[in-house]
């Protein structure tokens, strides 16, 4: 493939998944490794002609000392060559990480998410590739993740885009070379004790050995099974709605509902609760998944700790999940409240009725449901540090918004949000929806978000 035909695959690749309008302004991630300037140079070459503008966002570490710094000079010498606007960040990840107790990976990875959280621009452009993929899903495979670990990474997540999935590893070093386009290494890349990097040198190598084509049917079948798992979210989206409900602190399931789901739905629905319970998702596993199962099986009154606090019991014909310390195994005293139960219905927007929009309250809103990807991402909870919503024109943080608005201060901490990622949806007892998110004359899908316990 040469360089004009990998150009126009990856713009292609931004229209087939909608990754850039007219007009927004692109915030590119650069370390100054080959896949990065790689990316840097495609949309710089794109811009023009898609209408967009670009600035290049740089996170030098601290972690490796002269060659980190030399990087980051690289970068700066590059983004000026090609006249692009440049943000560079300088962290002290090894401190971070000891700190908040994080391997230096995950403090890293951490600190440049934070970074970009905060970096206005309406896209965030990062430079995975199909390798990439193909790793993601070895190391999810051997390390027990489940169906959704094996859906790879995705071209569109929130405001995050990767342009270059249409790629190998290959095509991005050749269109730097053939460019003329010097690019840095980083020397941790080479570190076959750190998991990725051995499924990189030693795993995939002997994989394209068997196969030559390895990398891109591990690709194909990643893009299988994320279709697979969305219907199977959409399909456990319905069964909450029967099997599901909410009150004081505790989620119960219906047995007997629960009982005539497919195993997968099954399955599915309990992971789900318990990430509802939970906050979060990481680390929710089978095993947890099966402990709850187990439930269904024995007599009223048996319980299992999970993860993060959460217990489970059987109840009189219900699994009842609870959040971390809300657990009576002897029915004591009221459960304390907890967050707000919504239901999420996906609606079509040739039926439904602009003026119903309009008149959303603080109990009822309506978002654009292309902006958010599933309602698997979404999380109901408090305010933590890092959270940021999308205003006209960028972003503002939820501290900043709550002060503008005259939230009292004793009660910021208890008002309930609805978050993709550190991103606010819906601020809930304000009625703030995030700019991002609302419907506008293109939405196909309406998400519709209504308080059933409020």
């Amino acid at each position: 493939m040469t360089v004009s035909e990998i150009k126009k695959l990856v713009k292609d690749y931004i229209k087939e998944h909608a990754m850039i309008c007219k007009g927004q302004t692109v915030g590119v991630a650069v370390s100054g490794g080959a896949d990065s300037m790689c990316l840097l140079f495609l949309l710089h070459e794109l811009k023009e002609e898609m209408d967009f503008d670009i600035k290049a966002v740089h996170v030098e570490h601290g972690i490796r000392g002269e060659e980190s710094v030399l990087d980051m000079e690289y970068v700066r010498e590059t983004c000026l060559a090609w006249d692009i606007p440049l943000e560079i960040h300088r962290i002290d990840v090894p401190a971070v990480s000891k700190e908040t107790g994080t391997s230096v990976e995950e403090a890293a990875r951490n600190e440049r998410y934070r970074i970009f959280t905060d970096t206005e621009a309406d896209r965030i452009a990062l430079a995975h590739h199909k390798d990439d993929i193909a790793e993601t899903v070895i190391y999810n495979l051997i390390r027990g993740s489940g169906v959704n670990g094996l859906k790879g990474i995705d071209p569109v997540r929130g405001r995050y885009i990767r342009p270059l999935l249409c790629l190998t590893r290959e095509d991005t070093e050749k269109v730097c070379r053939e460019n003329d386009i010097r690019y840095r290494t980083d020397s941790t890349n080479e570190d076959t004790d750190i998991p990725r990097n051995r499924i990189r040198h030693k795993i995939l190598p002997e994989l394209m050995e068997i196969n030559d084509r390895a990398v891109d049917h591990i690709v194909d079948t990643s893009s299988d099974i994320r279709m697979i798992s969305g219907h199977i979210h959409n399909e456990t989206g319905k069964a909450k709605e029967s099997c599901l409900s909410y009150t004081n602190g505790r989620y119960e399931l219906d047995i007997e509902k629960l009982d005539r789901l497919d195993q997968a739905l099954r399955s599915a629905l309990i992971k789900d609760t318990l990430i509802l319970a939970a906050g979060r998702a990481r680390d929710i596993g089978r095993r947890h998944i099966d402990a709850v199962l187990d439930l269904m099986c024995g007599q009223s009154g048996r319980h299992v700790d999970l993860i993060y606090g959460i217990k489970a019991a059987r109840q009189f014909g219900k699994l009842v999940i609870f959040g971390p310390g809300k657990y009576e195994p002897d029915g004591g005293s009221a459960l304390p409240d907890g967050p707000p139960h919504i239901e999420f219905t996906v609606l079509d927007m040739a039926k439904t009725d602009m003026e119903d929009i309009s008149k959303g309250n603080n109990y009822t809103k309506f978002i654009d449901y292309a902006t958010i990807g599933g309602t698997y991402d979404l999380a109901i909870r408090h305010r933590q540090s890092g959270d940021h919503i999308s205003i006209k024109g960028g972003s503002k943080k939820i501290k900043d918004l709550m002060i503008e608005e005259k939230v009292p201060p004793d009660m910021r901490d208890a008002l309930y949000l609805v978050t993709l990622g550190s991103e606010v949806v819906w601020m809930i007892d304000t009625g703030r929806i995030g700019e991002r998110f609302k419907v506008t004359e293109g939405t196909k899908q309406v998400l519709k978000m209504e308080i059933k316990n409020g």
